[in-house]
């Protein structure tokens, strides 16, 4: 069984996902779902939500999905596409493990809004490391 508080600990040292506001909502087997509220330091020029903010959430809740399985995952390969601006106040980015091996993964992330606005999806490959983490309960 995972533990939260860990891993919510380790990922404390991602300063700048830490800096945007990103929250660990919850990580189960391959999968995890974080978020943050829109503030108006997320915006771009045209008062949308913008694309950098929208990619480290996506890319984020990769991270934390993938190296929950207990070992340190990068990715190396990352397709966003954005779909729709968000319409509500929040998003949240759900990410789920596709496909496993002994050093290569697969992710689908899905990014949505509090309304239900599909706002981006990211197909995201990582690289499994030979470091271990522990984040056992």
């Amino acid at each position: 069984m995972v533990n939260l508080e860990k891993i919510r600990t380790f990922f404390e040292q991602d300063r700048y996902a830490m800096h945007t506001g990103i929250e660990i909502f919850d990580v189960g087997d391959g999968e995890a779902r974080c978020g943050f509220s829109i503030g108006p330091g997320h915006k771009n020029a045209g008062n949308a939500v913008q694309g950098g903010a929208i990619f480290t959430l996506a890319d984020f809740a990769f991270a934390v999905a993938a190296n929950a399985q207990g070992k340190l995952t990068v990715s190396v390969n990352n397709t966003i596409s954005f779909l729709k601006p968000a319409k509500g106040k929040e998003l949240v980015a759900t990410a789920k493990r596709i496909s496993a091996s002994q050093r290569i993964c697969f992710y689908e992330v899905t990014v949505t809004d509090e309304l239900g606005t599909l706002v981006a999806t990211m197909s995201v490959t990582g690289y499994i490391k030979e470091i271990p983490l522990d984040f056992e309960a």
